[in-house]
């Protein structure tokens, strides 16, 4: 796909792979909505159009999508970067603590899929999830995150063979990336190895929309260990044990 002038609705842009996705498509000469909770992180960069919005919230999607339908003649592509997650030990049943992880990284990119469908009928369009490497290997301390993301992994796995042909369905599988989102699930989280930076996954991310690519991996390294995890099944079980062993020691600081 060609990027230059598309209508774009990206979530999650004031930060991380978000933010350097703003940068790069604004560069193509994309017009954004540039959705936040937080607008005042968004840069002022011409054709960017800030929108705040809880991604979790049913109402304030509907009420962004009036917004873009507003603005733009039609949508060409709607990234779902929004996400977070939890380092934590589950120990207290807490429903809305569920609840709120499971709306913002599963519910928000599948119900803003349907919208995209029912906006664009007769017009093809291209949709963007960024879901991550823990949708293939779970890691200790993020079970609930992992569980939302290998969710959209089966989720797109089964939707690819419904959808309807004017969708082009693309995921990202990124490793862990360098940003503030460990900041985000828990002050001391460890940062998993490897790591890539976020603007790195970006270009990855832009390389794979404009070769239509329906996943992309942007870790070569992952690549060849979920290869060779499915001749010697004991790879992954090794790597978790030792992220097992990092969690054990933050539970003993905290």
């Amino acid at each position: 796909m060609n990027l230059m002038g598309k209508n774009i609705i990206l979530t999650g842009a004031s930060s991380g792979i978000g933010l350097e996705l703003l940068y790069m498509m604004s560069q193509k000469g994309c017009k954004i909505i540039a959705v936040s909770r937080d607008v005042d992180k968004i840069p002022k960069i011409n054709n960017v159009y800030p929108y705040q919005c809880d991604v979790s919230n049913k109402e304030e999607l509907d009420k962004l999508f009036d917004f873009a339908l507003e603005l733009f003649d039609k949508i060409d592509i709607f990234i779902a970067n929004a996400g977070f997650a939890y380092y934590e030990k589950i120990e207290e049943a807490n429903y809305e603590h569920i609840e709120r992880i499971f709306k913002t990284n599963v519910f928000a990119p599948i119900y803003c899929l349907e919208k995209m469908k029912n906006i664009n009928k007769n017009n093809s369009f291209m949709y963007v999830i960024t879901d991550s490497a823990v949708a293939k290997m779970p890691l200790p301390g993020y079970a609930l995150y992992s569980a939302t993301k290998s969710a959209v992994d089966s989720f797109q796995n089964a939707y690819r063979f419904e959808m309807d042909k004017n969708c082009h369905l693309m995921i990202v599988y990124p490793i862990a990336t360098r940003t503030n989102f460990f900041k985000t699930s828990t002050k001391t989280a460890p940062v998993p190895f490897p790591s890539q930076s976020a603007h790195y996954v970006a270009g990855c991310i832009i390389k794979g929309m404009e070769r239509n690519k329906k996943y992309v991996y942007p870790s070569k390294t992952f690549v060849i260990i979920s290869i060779l995890n499915r001749i010697f099944p004991f790879i992954y079980k090794l790597y978790q044990k030792s992220q097992y062993n990092k969690f054990k020691r933050w539970l003993e600081k905290v």
